[in-house]
């Protein structure tokens, strides 16, 4: 595991622990203020928001569970249900005991017909689209109200077919900097998931790019960090980006970011590049092999 996966795993094992963030940096041999500049440009959020997101989201399932609100509020570390309500209705625009009532109330059709509105900004694409649904989900969340879902819904299985939810956008405001475009993803019976990235020049042409080859996820997995981190040279055009499942299975993803990174951080551009030296060489002959 990475550092980031082992700082990630700390904080899910010791979610509601109340001295979490005070000891987290100390256990992981960090000062508090190179740990959470460390986090910040790791996760793309402080470790402060993304504690706090991580509670309310799983928060709203225990209050969905039956777990009493008093209890969930002093859980999340609120001095009062006014502070844990306001918090709350922040993320989900409904107070707590309303959007259980809401979700209660709510069919099996109506949760179906919501999850299979557009999600915005995201599109389904891949070799076999019309083998796989994309989809929300209001139940499996890693942050915020839903998170984004592709399964394979055919009959029929054949080799090397994929779906994949994607973005594609312009390269202007990204050029010559190093972009890391991340998030959570967790599986159910997958043959392979992974979030790819990829830069293309003005001809559309890749010039970058990364699609987690050999660190995908497999069969059942929880929520997972992954990250791609690609280089945007001055002549790229586009960037695009998604959420890859290769074969049969379920992946959600949620909590994703798209930001620039240092270049302390690696790339993990996978098409092949031939590195050049950095000064002329031997520009007398008289070296000889």
């Amino acid at each position: 595991m990475t550092t980031i996966d082992v700082i990630l795993k700390d904080i899910e094992d010791h979610l509601f622990d109340e001295s979490l963030l005070e000891q987290l940096a100390e256990r992981h041999h960090y000062s508090k203020f190179h740990f959470g500049r460390l986090f910040k440009r790791q996760i793309g959020q402080t470790l402060g928001e993304y504690v706090r997101l991580r509670r309310l989201s799983v928060s709203a399932t225990l209050l969905r569970d039956g777990v009493d609100l008093l209890e969930v509020t002093l859980m999340c570390g609120y001095q009062s249900q006014e502070a844990y309500t306001r918090a709350f209705k922040g993320l989900y625009h409904l107070p707590p005991r309303k959007y259980v009532k809401l979700m209660e109330l709510m069919t099996n059709k109506e949760m179906i017909q919501m999850e299979e509105q557009l999600v915005e900004g995201w599109f389904l694409s891949g070799s076999h689209a019309g083998s796989y649904t994309l989809k929300t989900d209001s139940e499996i969340v890693h942050q915020g109200r839903s998170s984004g879902k592709i399964s394979f819904t055919s009959d029929t299985e054949e080799a090397g077919m994929f779906g994949t939810m994607m973005q594609s956008i312009q390269a202007t405001a990204y050029r010559e900097k190093r972009i890391m475009v991340a998030g959570f993803l967790r599986t159910e019976a997958a043959e392979r998931a992974a979030i790819w990235f990829r830069v293309d020049d003005v001809h559309g042409d890749p010039v970058q790019f990364d699609n987690m080859t050999n660190r995908g996820l497999t069969g059942d997995q929880d929520w997972t960090y992954c990250a791609c981190i690609l280089d945007v040279p001055f002549e790229a055009a586009s960037l695009h980006f998604g959420i890859l499942l290769e074969g049969s299975g379920t992946v959600w993803a949620d909590s994703f970011t798209c930001h620039e990174v240092q270049t302390s951080i690696p790339s993990t551009n996978q098409l092949h590049q031939e590195l050049l030296p950095l000064h002329p060489t031997n520009l007398s002959f008289d070296m000889t092999v």
